[in-house]
């Protein structure tokens, strides 16, 4: 495995946890700080993801 590849892969589990920990939060449905960044983490993992992905496909052993 080559390490642009490794690092499609490391992308997507990072985003897989900011993804899980952002819907946790979002649906405790309390107001606050942490609600606010749940939906900036959300928003920046649906623009991650892509480019994830891409490298994947571009990158792909």
């Amino acid at each position: 495995m080559n390490l642009p590849f490794g690092m499609g892969i490391f992308g997507l589990i990072i985003c897989a946890v900011f993804a899980f920990n952002a819907v946790r939060e979002l649906r405790r449905n309390v107001e606050g700080h942490s609600r606010n960044a749940a939906m900036i983490h959300i928003a920046m993992v649906s623009m991650f993801v892509p480019f994830c992905l891409y490298v994947l496909i571009a990158y792909a052993p």
